[in-house]
């Protein structure tokens, strides 16, 4: 009779322990981050606004984008300064941090929105103007060394000449690394 309380005791001890998650890190962290990819090459600095969200903020120097209705061009041969904001919503890392996946360097899936401006590096431009581009995407980032990452991600966007007052709908692709140079907790 007196064991079995101590069993019940046991089994509940037992039984709590699965409903445990294990230590790991799975919090979002700050990036300050130089990217060389689809978008050009510049700095970004990926910023932590919960445990499951960040806006990567970036500028620099990549191609310029000619928006006709139905068309969308990027020429790298004329190059356009850029600014854009991404908030990115990270929904398994904590899934990847219990399988013992990598989640170093903000690593995992994601569903985001990208908001990009550029504008051409002289005012008489011929083929680029100033434009505006927004698309939804689901990604992926990935840290593939002790100072590198890798993203990508794929969707679908709307571009807009803002001289001409055109715009059109295109797929949103784009690849790029990252070499990190600063890392930030919370």
């Amino acid at each position: 009779m007196k064991s079995i309380p101590f069993l019940i005791f046991y089994l509940g001890f037992i039984l709590s322990s699965f409903g445990q998650t294990p230590a790991s890190n799975v919090e979002l962290s700050g990036l300050i981050k130089l990217d060389l990819g689809g978008q050009g090459i510049g700095p970004s600095y990926e910023s932590r606004l919960s445990n499951k969200i960040t806006l990567d903020i970036s500028a620099g120097v990549g191609g310029g984008y000619d928006i006709t209705e139905g068309s969308l061009v990027l020429d790298y041969l004329k190059p356009a300064f850029y600014f854009s904001l991404t908030p990115k919503y990270f929904y398994n890392r904590q899934t990847r941090a219990d399988k013992g996946r990598e989640t170093r360097f903000n690593s995992g899936n994601y569903i985001g929105a990208r908001l990009k401006y550029a504008a051409p590096n002289h005012r008489n431009s011929d083929f680029t103007r100033n434009s505006i581009l927004i698309n939804l995407h689901w990604g992926i980032q990935r840290a593939i060394s002790r100072h590198w990452t890798f993203n990508f991600h794929i969707g679908a966007g709307y571009a807009r000449d803002i001289d001409n007052g055109v715009g059109t709908i295109y797929p949103a692709i784009d690849v790029k690394f990252s070499y990190i140079i600063i890392k930030k907790k919370k």
